[in-house]
């Protein structure tokens, strides 16, 4: 392997298609003008095959996200079904399409109580975005300036703007190119044992981390603190699961503070740590979840937001901005049957 990580290839084709690759395509987290020297070529249960015929295990699922593994026909005929219907309905002015609501009432059945309304999106992302959103916008209809969102290190929240100035894993890496970043965002320390910020240990430290939330609230001034967003674990900042007392503690802080609770599911959303949604291990139920990756298995662009009843029966009237693709039918064709599955 050379500097810019290019395999020597026996396979004219891939050697072609790295040369182009190299020259044209910009690709995440890799030096610019080079690649790894994998072209993917084909997928099956828990392999994927490059084009020189080379098999690997898949274990980390591509990016958190191929949840059921490669393979599942009946998604691809449920999508291709549907491209043969119409490839494309916009979500723009009230209309509407049946898969994106078949999808919803599938979702409804499964998020956990009270959050069964909902907003789709193309990726985690765009749901995080949509997220931070539509809590300004709630606390807007209210008649209150809550704007601030509070977050923790080691966190990961995407690369969108909203998601970015709230993510605390890998901010040097991230920010680059990026700064300023988006305003109104406060990090606080995880709930990383090991590495805890407060160089404490667990259980004595009386569950310092969830408590100095309820603190930074007040020293910022409750009347500015919109939500506070976390990961139930934490993905991209490690894989780390929070002590038991944490969310539980951290709900009841947010209801004293009047301070609303995201779930950002992306990544430990579909059954990746054993439950349908990993807040689930703790019966602690947020004001907004974030899903998307396993929503579809990754087979089609997808994501989504649930919202509590009183953030719906608040906002009733209100005009909402998403994007282009937001209940993209064919994407939510996929969603409905990878959660059949």
């Amino acid at each position: 392997m050379s500097r810019k990580g290019i395999r020597l290839m026996s396979n004219k084709r891939t050697e072609e298609l790295l040369k182009f690759d190299r020259e044209h395509i910009v690709h995440s987290k890799w030096a610019m003008g080079g690649n790894c020297g994998i072209v993917i070529d084909k997928g099956y249960g828990i392999y994927f095959e490059d084009t020189e015929g080379k098999k690997y295990i898949d274990g980390s699922s591509q990016l958190v996200c191929v949840n059921l593994g490669y393979g599942q026909q009946e998604i691809v005929d449920a999508v291709k079904a549907q491209m043969e219907q119409i490839p494309c309905a916009m979500h723009f002015y009230g209309f509407a399409n049946e898969p994106s609501i078949r999808c919803a009432e599938k979702l409804s059945e499964i998020v956990p109580k009270g959050l069964t309304h909902f907003n789709f999106t193309t990726g985690g992302s765009q749901s995080v975005d949509i997220a931070i959103r539509l809590v300004r916008l709630y606390w807007h209809a209210k008649g209150k300036a809550k704007y601030k969102i509070i977050s923790l290190y080691d966190s990961y929240h995407g690369v969108g703007g909203p998601g970015l100035a709230s993510a605390g894993s890998g901010r040097g890496f991230f920010e680059r190119g990026a700064v300023p970043l988006m305003p109104g965002f406060v990090h606080i320390p995880s709930f990383y044992c090991y590495r805890c910020m407060f160089g404490l240990e667990y259980p004595s430290c009386d569950m310092r981390c969830a408590r100095f939330l309820g603190e930074v609230i007040e020293k910022e001034g409750a009347d500015n603190i919109a939500a506070f967003i976390a990961e139930p674990v934490i993905g991209a900042g490690g894989m780390i699961p929070p002590p038991p007392e944490y969310w539980p503690l951290i709900r009841e802080i947010c209801n004293k503070h009047n301070v609303l609770l995201i779930d950002d599911e992306v990544m430990t959303g579909f059954g990746r740590t054993g439950k349908m949604f990993a807040v689930e291990h703790w019966n602690v139920t947020p004001d907004i979840m974030t899903m998307a990756k396993g929503l579809t298995s990754a087979y089609m662009p997808f994501g989504a937001i649930a919202f509590s009843d009183e953030i719906w029966d608040t906002l009733q009237g209100s005009s909402f901005i998403t994007f282009t693709y937001a209940g993209h039918p064919a994407c939510a064709a996929a969603a409905v049957k990878a959660l059949e599955i």
